[in-house]
């Protein structure tokens, strides 16, 4: 998205994952400001493109991944609506992507009451077991009066070298769980090394070349159009 030359925020509500700061690549701590009279905090910055990528973390108030963070519930719910609320997102901002952890929980449920207008974009896997599991964010949504936009099918087939199609975690998962919930399939990313590669060193592979770039780009597409 925001190598189209948007502006989106990125909020990582997965407390225990810390994943999003070390896929985009961004780093340092949270910094603050006050902005008519409120104290608030600056989101850290990355240009992609003409883009640009502001990110929230718990991983930014932390002092390195390994610290743990157990929290119940109710505090989990509080520091994402901190993230919500107390956050220098600017007024500029196309899209603001909240990066949920697994399952139906806590945090979902908050959100869900904080962003009643939000929309839902769920992640499965190939596999029939996974698809079983993801139906019930669906639900969740729902329940929740949250409009689903779509599914994204990730760790599809992989293809070697020598042009060879192989699911090797299942298949039709995806397209199984868009047609139950009657969305649409926003895409397909293949398995790739460059996705782990390129999340590990903080360079998105969205942002290169390969059939999972295009993939990326092209789920980028649908959610705009």
């Amino acid at each position: 998205l925001a190598a189209t030359g948007l502006t989106v925020g990125v909020l990582d509500a997965d407390i225990w994952g810390f994943s999003v700061p070390r896929m985009l690549g961004v780093e340092g701590r949270l910094a603050a400001m006050t902005h008519d009279g409120r104290k608030q905090m600056v989101p850290n910055e990355r240009r992609i493109g003409a883009g640009v990528v502001r990110a929230v973390s718990m991983g930014f108030l932390v002092d390195d991944e390994q610290t743990a963070l157990m929290w119940r519930g109710l505090m989990l719910n509080r520091g994402v609506q901190h993230f919500l609320q107390d956050v220098r997102w600017g007024d500029d901002l196309d899209y603001l992507l909240i990066d949920m952890p697994p399952g139906t929980g806590d945090v979902q449920m908050g959100v869900a009451k904080l962003l009643p207008r939000a929309e839902v974009i769920v992640v499965t896997t190939p596999a029939g077991a996974a698809q079983k599991v993801a139906v019930r964010a669906v639900g969740m949504a729902r329940k929740s009066f949250l409009r689903v936009a779509g599914v994204i099918e990730n760790m599809s087939a992989f293809a070697c070298d020598h042009g060879e199609t192989y699911a090797l975690f299942g298949e039709g998962g995806g397209e199984e769980l868009a047609r139950d919930a009657g969305v649409p399939l926003l895409g397909q990313v293949p398995l790739e090394p460059a996705v782990s590669a390129g999340g590990d060193e903080g360079t998105p592979v969205a942002t290169g070349d390969g059939p999972a770039a295009e993939a990326f780009r092209a789920i980028a597409d649908h959610i705009v159009e």
